[in-house]
């Protein structure tokens, strides 16, 4: 038998499985988590697939890829037979549910997943991890635009698969929370105008880039946090 692991050789396992890149961090194309970001300097590198550069603050992500497979865990047990009656909109549930969003020309299809579409009320729900601070900014100034085309685009893609979707809604979950408090919901009435401004901006940075632009001649979002922290662009 070989030697104890030491500490180190421990921690360095921990970290290689915790970074191990799941089915998520291997999506060549775009989804809609990306289509509504702000900054067309990222949506274009996205759109060419350009390798992120890496940033040291990863842990907060995994935290929160964890917590969404805790939930999707627990809503699938009551998918066929519900085990108690407040689990009762869960019976016939879209969980994780792949929706071709549209197709753009030199592009292709562009699906994404949904983490849960009731099919006995017309609700979208999607899971979100964030602090305390945040959802204190969140509930005085309103969520970020990205979150509203996301889910506009989420909602656009389930009524045309024939999933009727009429509200959409965001369930934050504090990774810093103690108590029931630190789960918070925001929900807006679906509108599809919305998911078709975004995905005409996603159309018209792809025409630009295709016409032979350079991606750095895009501008980048002032208050983009991989700009501005990850590549010091700004």
């Amino acid at each position: 038998m070989a030697r104890p692991l030491d500490d180190d050789e421990i921690r360095y396992l921990a970290l290689d499985l915790l970074k191990n890149p799941g089915e998520r961090d291997l999506q060549k194309k775009i989804g809609a988590s990306e289509i509504g970001n702000p900054c067309d300097y990222c949506l274009g590198n996205r759109l060419l697939n350009t390798p992120k550069a890496s940033s040291k603050y990863w842990l907060g992500a995994k935290i929160g890829t964890a917590i969404h497979r805790e939930l999707e865990f627990e809503a699938e047990k009551h998918l066929i037979i519900p085990e108690r009656p407040e689990f009762q909109v869960l019976q016939g549930a879209k969980i994780e549910e792949k929706i071709l969003l549209g197709s753009i020309d030199g592009y292709g299809d562009i699906h994404s997943r949904v983490d849960l579409a009731l099919t006995t009320h017309p609700n979208l729900i999607d899971w979100k991890t964030s602090t305390a601070t945040k959802i204190k900014k969140y509930k005085l100034d309103g969520v970020p635009m990205q979150y509203v085309y996301q889910q506009s685009l989420y909602g656009w893609g389930l009524n045309k698969a024939g999933i009727p979707i009429q509200q959409l809604a965001l369930v934050f979950v504090n990774r810093d929370g103690l108590t029931d408090d630190d789960i918070w919901v925001w929900s807006m009435k679906y509108d599809e105008s919305l998911a078709l401004k975004a995905w005409d901006r996603l159309e018209l940075i792809w025409k630009y880039l295709q016409a032979g632009h350079d991606v750095e001649t895009l501008k980048s979002h002032p208050d983009c946090y991989y700009c501005n922290v990850v590549l010091h662009r700004m």
